[in-house]
């Protein structure tokens, strides 16, 4: 079996808005390892979320094609965490966590032990009767965290998973998403617009041009794992941040001078 679990080919995404057609993304070119961190850092509307809602089935590309090697058509193929934590109001953290395991009529005597597994693995443990309501939003988002792994699906699609956390509960997520993935080495795709988030996570990074989204670089990130937040110390952590930097800089101006000659 090939090595590759996603592959893009010349893939294009338009929209129409108000009577006019948006090309919000591509040509783009993408080939994913089983098992790889793959980080997406590009500016705002350039079709980064977009291209995680077409590998998830959610959205059809307007050109190209993706192809998709599974592994286990047994098993679900993808789980999404969002900004806003996507999960239910209504149901405890126990009942949210277990729900992927409910859809897939697992017996509940078994999706309650696998579902007290991942709470546990995510941090949640002692609020398995609790409602979002009552938790804050890094809890939340644990419980997000929990509710993606535990159906074991081959790709784990997470946009911008972190964004809407203060500094601090952010680099504690950061160490415990890395924490868990290093267990189960499940393929993610990882959208962010923060480049010291991406080296930190990621095995590659994809730098994105603004709308239309194309890969301006696709950067091998040279940090041993298990990887801690001392990495970002170190000379080569500075120099990698300046270069995605740099590229994505010349983007947003290039995208900056396009709009005013418009």
């Amino acid at each position: 079996m090939s090595d590759t679990i996603v592959s893009v080919t010349a893939l294009e995404r338009s929209f129409v808005a108000k009577q006019h057609v948006v090309h919000a993304l591509g040509p783009v070119d993408i080939d994913v390892q089983r098992g790889e961190f793959v980080a997406i850092v590009g500016p705002s509307g350039c079709g980064k979320s977009t291209l995680l809602r077409i590998v998830a089935g959610l959205a059809n590309p307007t050109a190209g094609k993706i192809l998709i090697n599974r592994a286990d058509p047994s098993t679900p193929l993808c789980s999404m965490v969002f900004q806003d934590y996507g999960i239910f109001p209504w149901k405890t953290v126990l009942a949210n966590v277990r729900f992927p395991l409910d859809i897939a009529r697992v017996p509940r005597r078994n999706a309650d032990e696998i579902a007290h597994d991942w709470i546990g693995r995510a941090g949640v443990q002692g609020f398995e009767s609790a409602y979002p309501a009552t938790l804050s939003g890094g809890m939340r988002q644990r419980v997000a965290l929990a509710r993606a792994f535990v159906a074991n699906p081959e790709i784990l699609l997470m946009d911008e998973p972190f964004a809407a956390l203060d500094a601090q509960l952010r680099l504690v997520l950061q160490q415990e998403l890395l924490r868990v993935w290093e267990d189960s080495r499940r393929t993610v795709l990882f959208v962010t617009h923060s480049i010291d988030e991406a080296l930190l996570m990621a095995d590659r990074i994809l730098v994105t041009s603004a709308r239309p989204g194309r890969v301006l670089a696709d950067i091998e990130v040279p940090f041993a794992r298990p990887r801690t937040r001392a990495v970002r110390a170190t000379v080569e952590f500075g120099q990698l941040e300046e270069q995605i930097w740099q590229l994505l800089k010349g983007g947003v101006e290039d995208r900056g001078t396009d709009n005013a000659k418009a």
